[in-house]
């Protein structure tokens, strides 16, 4: 019966490693799914919309050929659509049955477009450029779409293929290797204790004594007596019981009862052999299994508690992601710097806009006949630490960012940026320098972006376009000022530093000048537009600027105001002397902190910074 079991075990075993082995080559399913674009017409551009890449779960890999130069970029779905609103293109989307199908878009209008280069824009969320053939994997959200072309120009690549890894996964191969496995040992042990059954049921047996040949007898003529033999001696019989007489064994009688034990051993240690390469190849094939072949138990994981943002309704997208923000600093630090180094207005205007692409073009005026002028401050590009994108879906867009530079000692930027138009980059219009002892109030987070503040806001302490007037006028008068109450200024270190030098100023030109001239000294609103995004406690982040003027003229008729010991306003006025007097003008960008009205926190100064803006020479009647 052990050895029914055996061979029932052993069928088992084959049937489930058979089943188990089969499910990973011969039943194992495809491991990816590839969608094919299809583009009937040649276009500069090609867009995959989002709802392709979202056909299957898991990382898309992009697979694009046909063209010496491969460009691709991804990015939101609208920013695209409005980048391309002036261009021809394919638009691939998804049917009714869900499958690919591409549609020409012509732009508005008869004009005949001529080209534009996609790559470099700060809509694009990352790009990738090739040569001959362009592969690389994806994780796009949904609201996330895909930019093919070539160069703008030329016709975009035409071997376009979408490719989603899927599960081929049988967790039940390796439970049924295991399985057999096992049955296939139980089927040996089984076997093997057949063998010693059948062994046991046939009992102990011993040789009997070995008998002489038998002879024929003599019988003679007469009555004779028949010789008797000699006795053979005793044979000593060993320990068992067997005869140890070397002829016995050698006789080879009829009693094959040791050599029948043997021989069902022998064929028990064959078959127990035959069953290792099995076990072997059993164990070879569950040791190298991949996780694909075993059940798998995910645990459930276990939310932790974080901060509750309410998103207001109607909400718009942000204009930024931290990863733009962080290339659109680093390219704007790494232009500007060059700029800078060559004195080229031309390429600062790419980055820079506003009053600080003004101060860069006094800077480099005045650097072009004075040698030893200190550079514009660079603008730091290593680490965006706090973005506060404007959340809106039209232009122009807004942000506010806190950047750090490489050296930790230097004070973080704090600066504003704007994009004009879904062509253009993004420009740097306000810049300064965080204060040491600045408090950034609460923000919403990044990802959800903020609204623009009108200037005109009732819901400040102080609407943004009278900030500009009253921290003038608080520069002016000091803690007189009828706004001084609205400013924090124990921690406003810019407004001392703006007193203490004005008093070396007057000191200084009261040494040579006081008996022959007079000076002055005002503030007022700067020309720029006040930008404001709100925080999260209904206050505002607020940039302005200021114009502090420095008016300097004769009060005798033969009196004149020599120029000579400041090149750079020498440079700017053209003139070393004036008889009639001489306005120089600096500007000051700031940062404020607004809270709502009827909060018992003030305005608080987040960073500054100033530089010379002008001068020019007075005329007679002023």
């Amino acid at each position: 019966m052990r050895f029914v079991w055996a061979v029932v075990a052993f069928v088992l075993a084959a049937a489930l490693i058979g089943a188990g082995i089969a499910q990973r080559t011969v039943f194992l399913g495809p491991d990816t799914a590839t969608v094919r674009i299809d583009t009937p017409e040649e276009q500069p551009y090609t867009l995959i919309d989002a709802e392709v890449f979202r056909t299957h779960s898991g990382t898309q890999t992009l697979e694009v050929a046909g063209t010496e130069r491969i460009y691709a970029a991804y990015g939101r779905t609208a920013d695209m659509e409005a980048w391309l609103s002036d261009a021809p293109y394919n638009h691939v989307t998804l049917d009714d049955q869900g499958s690919a199908v591409t549609e020409v878009v012509q732009p508005d209008g008869d004009a005949e477009f001529e080209g534009r280069n996609p790559e470099g824009s700060d809509l694009w969320l990352e790009e990738y450029v090739a040569e001959g053939e362009l592969s690389t994997r994806l994780q796009l959200p949904d609201g996330v779409s895909v930019l093919i072309a070539s160069d703008g120009a030329a016709p975009a690549p035409a071997d376009i293929s979408i490719v989603w890894p899927i599960s081929n996964a049988t967790p039940w191969a390796g439970p049924l290797i295991v399985a057999g496995g096992l049955l296939l040992l139980l089927g040996v042990l089984l076997w093997i204790l057949g063998i010693r059954h059948v062994r046991r049921s046939r009992g102990p047996r011993r040789k009997g004594p070995v008998l002489p040949p038998t002879e024929p007898i003599a019988v003679g003529a007469g009555r004779r007596r028949a010789a008797v033999a000699p006795a053979e001696p005793r044979k000593e019989l060993t320990e068992g019981g067997d005869d140890t007489a070397p002829d016995a064994d050698a006789a080879g009688d009829g009693d094959s009862g040791p050599r029948d034990d043997k021989g069902a051993e022998g064929r028990a240690n064959r078959r127990a052999l035959l069953s290792l390469p099995v076990l072997g190849l059993t164990a070879a094939l569950v040791t190298g299994c991949s996780p694909d072949v075993w059940p798998q138990v995910t645990p459930t994981p276990t939310p932790s508690p974080s901060a509750t943002v309410v998103t207001p309704e109607n909400q718009q997208a942000p204009a930024l992601t931290d990863v733009q923000a962080a290339r659109i600093v680093e390219d704007i630090a790494a232009t500007v710097a060059e700029a800078d180094e060559n004195r080229d207005l031309d390429l600062a205007g790419t980055r820079l806009d506003g009053v600080a692409l003004a101060m860069r073009e006094v800077n480099y005026r005045i650097r072009e006949d004075v040698e030893d002028h200190p550079a514009p401050a660079a603008i730091a590009g290593e680490k965006v630490s706090i973005l506060l994108p404007q959340a809106f879906d039209e232009w122009p867009r807004t942000a506010m960012l806190i950047v750090e530079g490489e050296d930790p000692a230097t004070p973080p930027n704090i600066m504003m940026i704007a994009q004009a138009d879904p062509w253009s980059n993004y420009k740097v219009t306000t810049i300064a320098s965080m204060e040491a002892s600045a408090e950034v109030p609460e923000l919403p987070p990044s990802w959800l972006g903020s609204p623009v503040v009108p200037p005109d806001s009732s819901f400040l302490s102080i609407a943004p376009q009278d900030l500009a007037a009253a921290y003038a006028d608080v520069l002016g008068r000091g803690e007189e000022s009828e706004f001084a109450s609205l400013f924090d200024l124990e921690a406003d270190t810019f407004r001392v530093a703006v007193e203490e030098k004005r008093a070396q100023t007057l000191e200084s030109f009261n040494e040579t000048g006081a008996e022959t001239g007079s000076i002055e000294f005002g503030q007022e609103p700067g020309d720029s537009d006040p930008v404001a995004l709100a925080t999260l406690g209904s206050g505002a982040i607020v940039a302005v600027t200021v114009d502090e003027i420095e008016t300097v003229k004769p009060t005798e008729d033969d009196a004149v105001i020599k120029l000579e010991g400041d090149r750079a306003i020498s440079t700017l006025t053209g003139e070393t002397t004036t008889g009639t007097g001489v306005r120089t003008t600096y500007t000051d960008q700031l940062f404020f902190a607004v809270p709502a009205p009827g909060s018992t926190e003030r305005i608080r100064l987040l960073g500054y910074a100033s530089g010379l803006r002008g001068a020019e020479i007075l005329e007679e009647d002023e």
